[in-house]
């Protein structure tokens, strides 16, 4: 798709209905840019001195556990939360973004706030986020504040916050899709947990079959879904 000739439609949060998934280039999923193979990376950290991210094929030591989780959890530090720096690598440079995690917390949609800062370049075109009931109040405001970033850098947003932690279809599992690659979080989407975890990479989400899920669940969220306030 020509960037310069896409459509553009905000979205309104009180939430579109399952007809707001035909309005998405799919095409994107067939856009795999990822390793010749799936890896599990663990997330770490280069050293105890050092605040930065970093992805292993080995598991880290614990020292580097332990630091990683004092920097993810100081109430005092206002850098971002240390992350899978392949994820945030590969969303720097995608097109189609999905995050679905019925668990989504405020702290996620906050390093999204810093990944959209005035400035950056985006190649982004459409990002969907499924969340869940639990925190919708809570995630809000940031919602709004993502939502406008995005508005001035002509990214249609789609945030579907009605998923039941406690009712099908919606999985436990987190996942994320950066064009036509799928990620798999065993912790905290997008990789931001505290303590020691792993992300699954190189999937193909086409043939993941991500597209027609996610019709399906839009459409689930649309039949169960209220106010954003409620």
């Amino acid at each position: 798709m020509n960037r310069r000739s896409r459509s553009f439609q905000p979205v309104d949060l009180a939430l579109e209905g399952a007809t707001g998934a035909a309005t998405v280039n799919w095409g994107h999923l067939r856009q795999f840019r990822g390793p010749d193979a799936p890896s599990l990376l663990w997330l770490s950290v280069p050293s105890v001195s050092t605040r930065k991210e970093e992805d292993r094929t080995t598991l880290p030591p614990i020292a580097l556990i332990t630091q990683r989780r004092v920097w993810n959890t100081d109430p005092q530090d206002c850098e971002p939360l240390l992350g899978c720096k392949a994820f945030w690598e590969a969303l720097r440079r995608s097109r189609l973004i999905i995050i679905f995690d019925r668990f989504l917390h405020d702290r996620l949609l906050k390093r999204l706030l810093d990944e959209f800062e005035p400035g950056r370049h985006l190649s982004l075109e459409t990002m969907i986020v499924f969340a869940g009931k639990e925190r919708k109040k809570e995630c809000a405001p940031l919602v709004k504040d993502i939502q406008a970033r995005l508005e001035k850098k002509r990214v249609n947003f789609h945030y579907l916050p009605d998923m039941m932690s406690t009712s099908a279809p919606f999985p436990h599992d987190r996942f994320a899709v950066t064009d036509g690659e799928f990620w798999h979080f065993g912790g905290s989407n997008l990789g931001l947990e505290q303590t020691l975890t792993a992300v699954s990479r190189g999937w193909s989400a086409n043939e993941m079959g991500v597209k027609a899920f996610i019709e399906e669940a839009w459409a689930a969220n649309d039949q169960q879904r209220s106010p954003l306030h409620d």
